[in-house]
C-alpha cells in the first residue's frame, strides 16, 4: 500500500502545475478587460494605470514559451498562423513564471484591493469553512448511513416510504432556496435572526459558534445526505438478502450485530465512494452557505475575489481546490483496503 500511496502522491504536483497554468492562462485571455483598469479604477490615469502593469508585471508575457507573430495562440481564440516556420522564443521573464517561483517559496502574492498577503487570508479564514465543511459532512454521514440503513431494514415500511420521499426531495430542492429559508423563517414566526458575519472560535464562545454554523451545518448535511440515503438502501438490500447474512441469522445472532457487523462492512466499498462524493459536494456547497450568511470564510474569499478579479486569490484557491480533491479521492481509494481484505494495492 506504501508503494501504491507514494505513487499516487506522485501525480499531485503534476497535476496542481496542470490546473496552475489553465486557469493562469484563462483568468489573462478572457475577454474581461484590462487588469490594470480592474485595480486602478474609472478615475485611474493613463501614468498610474501604467505604474500598476510595472508593479504586477503586467508587461510580461503570460508564459514563458510563447509563438512570435499571428501564432500567439495564448491571446487568439481561433489560432491563425501566416509564419512558414514560425519560431518558439523563451523568455526569461513571464507572469507565470514569476508567479510559479513565488508559490515554490510559499508566497502565493497579495491581494489587489488591499495588498494584504493571499496566504494570510486563507489562514485567517480556514477555521471557519473547515469548521462548516466538517460539520456538515458529519451531518451528511450520519442521516446519509443511519437513515439508509433504517429504510434497508425496515423495507416497505412507513419509516422506508418517509426516507425514500425525503431523499427524493433532499435531492430536488437546492442547497441556496433552503438556507435562504433559514433566514426568512424564523425572523418571520418567531422574530429570531440567524446570525451572519464574523467567526467566534468554538474554544471562546461556544454558544455564539454553534448559533453560526449548526443550522447552515444541518440544511447542508441533510441536503447532502439524500443521494447517500438511496445508496446505502440499495446497496444494504442486495447485501441482506446474501446467503451469509441469512446464516449469521439462523444462528441467532442480534440483529444489530447482522447488520453493523457483517452487512455494513460488506456493502462498505460503494458507500466509502459515496461519502468522498458527498465531502466534494459539501465542499463545493460551503461557498454558497459562506455567501448566503456572510459567514467570512474561504468560499465567501473566493466569491468575492471573482466578482473583483482578484487574480492572485482565485489562483491560489483553485490550485488548492484541486488538491483537495486528489487527496480526498486518494483517501477515499486507500479505505477500500480497510473495508475490504481483499483488495490489495501493490
Amino acid at each position: 500500500m506504501l508503494r501504491y500511496t507514494l505513487r499516487r502522491l506522485s501525480f499531485l504536483p503534476i497535476i496542481l502545475f496542470a490546473v496552475s497554468i489553465i486557469v493562469f492562462v484563462l483568468l489573462r485571455v478572457l475577454p474581461a478587460g484590462d487588469i490594470a483598469d480592474v485595480i486602478g479604477g474609472a478615475n485611474a490615469t493613463p501614468e498610474q494605470k501604467d505604474a500598476i502593469r510595472d508593479r504586477y508585471g503586467l508587461r510580461d508575457p503570460i508564459f514563458p514559451v510563447t509563438v512570435p507573430g499571428e501564432c500567439e495562440w495564448l491571446i487568439s481564440y481561433i489560432p491563425k498562423c501566416t509564419v512558414e516556420a514560425p519560431v518558439i522564443e523563451f523568455h526569461r521573464h513571464s507572469q507565470y513564471g514569476s508567479w510559479l517561483v513565488d508559490a515554490l517559496r510559499g508566497d502565493f502574492g497579495t491581494r489587489f484591493s488591499n495588498n494584504a498577503s493571499v496566504r494570510a487570508e486563507f489562514v485567517r479564514r480556514f477555521p471557519a469553512s473547515f469548521e462548516l465543511v466538517a460539520l456538515s459532512l458529519c451531518f451528511s454521514v450520519f442521516f446519509g448511513i443511519g437513515f439508509g440503513i433504517l429504510s434497508a431494514m425496515y423495507r416497505n415500511s412507513l419509516l422506508d416510504y418517509g426516507v425514500r420521499i425525503f431523499a427524493v426531495l433532499g435531492t430536488s430542492i437546492p442547497e441556496f432556496f433552503l438556507l435562504t429559508l433559514l433566514i426568512i423563517i424564523p425572523s418571520y414566526l418567531w422574530n429570531y435572526a440567524q446570525p451572519s458575519g464574523g467567526y467566534v472560535p468554538v474554544y471562546e464562545d461556544p454558544s455564539q459558534n454553534l448559533r453560526l454554523f449548526l443550522p447552515p451545518a444541518l440544511i447542508m448535511g441533510i441536503a447532502g445526505s439524500s443521494g447517500l440515503m438511496r445508496l446505502v438502501r440499495t446497496t444494504m438490500l442486495e447485501v441482506l438478502r446474501s446467503d451469509y447474512v441469512r446464516t449469521a441469522r439462523a444462528k441467532g445472532l442480534k440483529g444489530s450485530t447482522v447488520v453493523l457487523s457483517h452487512a455494513l462492512r460488506n456493502a462498505s466499498t460503494p458507500i466509502l465512494t459515496a461519502v468522498g462524493t458527498a465531502f466534494i459536494a459539501v465542499f463545493g456547497g460551503s461557498l454558497i452557505a459562506e455567501r448566503i450568511l456572510s459567514i467570512q470564510g474561504n468560499g465567501q474569499f473566493f466569491f468575492q475575489s471573482t466578482f473583483s478579479r482578484d487574480l492572485p486569490v482565485i489562483q491560489f484557491l483553485a490550485v488548492y481546490t484541486a488538491a483537495v480533491v486528489v487527496l480526498v479521492n486518494l483517501a477515499v481509494d486507500l479505505s477500500y483496503a480497510w473495508a475490504d481484505p481483499r483488495v490489495k494495492y501493490s
